[in-house]
């Protein structure tokens, strides 16, 4: 066998490898959201008592930004209250600080009621922040897993890639911008042997003239007529050969 027809060879295993390897790496986004499915599922349940729980410390927070701007009122009116010279003045300022302490009364009781609330969600909340915590941890895992057999994946992809470059030049100058033609076309795998007279790439029998051609190449640049993949053989197939030489 020479040169080419080894390289030949070497190509089409190569590119079959590559084709393998790619499945496996376009599977990938799938598996990840398949991972996340769960993660997200968990996510939903534990907002389903996280977000109320936030909205009710929320209005606490409020309300205490509140409560710091009537003491600071009645502080202040207290201290003018010292100051007035007119029973008018005294008992507007008495009523400003009695409205004060009206809402202030009136805010910490609401407070107390959201506290209580946040209570009553507390066990449930810590149940589901447990959970999500495990099942964000499985998560990390099984998504640091994947990504390094992505990595993997390219990484081999890569290194089999450059061996078919480096063969295909062996074949001849035409054989590697034609190869990138296929690929881009989609045309994957982009060599293929010829097994039993058909073509591995779409399953359609090479007329047995084309078949000879094939054997004579000496692993020269040799295309399918019905889909126009790179096609080799390894062995004559006496089966084929026989059918010709009757035909």
């Amino acid at each position: 066998m020479s040169d080419a027809s080894q390289s030949m060879v070497i190509v089409g295993e190569t590119d079959a490898s590559i084709f393998d390897l790619n499945l496996r790496l376009r599977r990938i986004p799938q598996r990840l959201a398949d991972a996340r499915r769960q993660l997200e599922a968990e996510e939903l349940l534990l907002n389903e008592v996280l977000e109320p729980w936030t909205q009710l410390e929320r209005e606490i927070q409020e309300r205490e930004t509140t409560i710091k701007i009537a003491l600071d009122t009645i502080g202040k009116f207290e201290v003018h209250m010292k100051k007035v010279t007119t029973q008018k003045e005294y008992l507007a300022a008495r009523k400003q600080v009695d409205e004060a302490r009206r809402l202030n009364t009136r805010l910490q009781d609401e407070i107390l009621e959201r506290r209580v609330a946040q209570e009553e969600l507390n066990p449930r909340l810590e149940e589901r922040r447990g959970t999500h915590r495990k099942v964000l941890e499985s998560y990390q895992v099984e998504e640091g897993a994947i990504l390094k057999e992505q990595a993997q994946l390219e990484q081999e992809i890569a290194v089999l890639a450059k061996r078919v470059e480096e063969h295909l030049q062996i074949i001849g100058s035409n054989a590697h911008p034609y190869y990138q033609r296929l690929m881009k076309s989609g045309k994957q795998p982009a060599v293929v042997p010829i097994v039993g007279g058909s073509c591995q790439g779409c399953n359609m029998a090479l007329p047995p003239q084309t078949y000879n051609q094939l054997l004579a190449s000496s692993g020269k640049l040799f295309t399918c007529p019905a889909c126009a993949r790179i096609i080799y053989t390894q062995a004559p197939d006496t089966n084929v050969q026989a059918g010709a030489a009757a035909g």
